[in-house]
């Protein structure tokens, strides 16, 4: 019984010392600057390239200035929330994805796990596919 009671409390101390890693929330992965790759439509199962690169997106608190026309947004200076909900019905409880908004459009937004690259999914005409990197 004492071997089970030592074993118990190694245990336990051996959990509690180990730390999470504490993951970045989409809001502070998001901020810097990003460049455009390019930008695709998927639509009646074509795939068309709609841009490749020359325009940069940067993240800051509230705000990302885009510099060079995309084909959703025109070059200035927006606001933009990150929220958790469902793209097409946001009063629908599940299912739900990050959701980017930037000005009058909305995007589904991916940030892989090292945070170097960016794909935002507009579904306005077909899918509209932005692929960005830091």
């Amino acid at each position: 019984m004492k071997n089970f009671k030592y074993f118990f409390a190694i245990s336990i101390l051996i959990l509690t010392a180990c730390s999470k890693e504490e993951v970045p929330t989409y809001n502070e992965q998001i901020k810097g600057v990003w460049n455009l790759t390019n930008i695709i439509q998927r639509k009646e199962s074509q795939i068309k390239v709609l841009q490749n690169g020359n325009s940069t997106f940067e993240f800051k608190l509230n705000s990302v200035s885009i510099i060079g026309d995309t084909y959703l947004n025109k070059t200035g200076k927006y606001s933009y929330i990150i929220s958790n909900e469902n793209y097409f019905k946001p009063e629908l409880i599940e299912p739900k994805n990050n959701v980017l908004k930037i000005g009058d459009h909305k995007y589904l937004v991916e940030i892989e796990y090292e945070g170097k690259n960016m794909i935002l999914t507009n579904y306005s005409d077909g899918r509209i596919i932005y692929y960005l990197s830091k």
